[in-house]
């Protein structure tokens, strides 16, 4: 039997819920705003508690060094090279890789929700998966960036120029050294441009989707932080969150076509 007080207690919980439902059936924004929030906080905080061994994750980094040597990839040392030759350009290109990832992504979903809520679902959810993806391969599979390896000849352009230190004060709390792999910098940017080629018929405006991914690759590998290894991993994860979710949805009888309205 429950007593007064818990029986009060629990009253305020289910009427504070149902209150909460009820505001979000009056504003669905604040839904998508609460999801994308929480998924922040947990994909930002996890990062912090799945930090892996420093140890491992330079012999990961050695390892994907070697790798690229072998098949031809291994030519980031060139275009930060290129890059330094310019410091008010690698100026631009550190506050880009700060600041870019946050606003143009936030912008993209913000125009899908308001413009293209037919779809909205399908990306959202993806996104999502996606970034539940790359948490456990940053667990898994740790990998120092390629600024941290300074005996490979890499610079820390954040640091070095910028004077931006991701190890330490309020940032360091927030992030994870070693998750070089994949890049969701990189893998953002693709969805990005994939779904407004899909969603968007104005060439002008699809030109300008597609070089963001070329800008956003010139300024991870450019900056130190990462690997062009790891822009292909981060485009496979974002692939694969796309696919599973289709797959999931045409389970449950819901055809992307139908879903999007394309």
């Amino acid at each position: 039997m429950i007593n007064p007080p818990a029986k009060s207690t629990f009253s305020s919980l289910v009427g504070a819920r149902h209150g909460l439902a009820g505001l979000f059936r009056a504003y669905p924004g604040l839904r998508e705003i609460g999801i994308f929030v929480a998924a922040l906080l947990v994909y930002q905080g996890s990062r912090a508690f799945v930090i892996g061994d420093t140890s491992t994750a330079f012999q990961n980094a050695a390892g994907v060094v070697e790798w690229e040597k072998s098949y031809g990839l291994f030519f980031e040392l060139s275009i930060q090279r290129w890059a330094l030759a310019n410091i008010e350009l690698v100026e631009v290109l550190n506050y880009f890789y700060l600041s870019a990832h946050w606003i143009v992504t936030t912008a993209f979903f913000v125009w899908l929700w308001h413009r293209r809520k037919g779809v909205y679902p399908y990306v959202r959810n993806a996104f999502l998966l996606a970034n539940g993806i790359a948490l456990t391969i940053f667990m898994v599979y740790p990998v120092a960036p390629p600024r941290l390896m300074r005996s490979s000849g890499f610079v820390d352009t954040l640091n070095r120029v910028s004077d931006v230190d991701l190890h330490g004060g309020l940032l360091s709390g927030w992030f994870n050294p070693y998750a070089a792999v994949p890049s969701m910098h990189f893998g953002y940017s693709i969805m990005i441009a994939l779904v407004a080629m899909w969603l968007i018929r104005a060439w002008p405006l699809r030109f300008l989707a597609l070089a963001y991914p070329a800008v956003v690759f010139i300024t991870i590998v450019g900056t130190g932080n990462h690997f062009v290894i790891d822009a292909v991993a981060g485009t496979a994860v974002v692939a694969a969150g796309f696919v599973l979710i289709a797959m999931w949805m045409r389970l449950r009888g819901q055809p992307i076509r139908a879903a999007s309205g394309a």
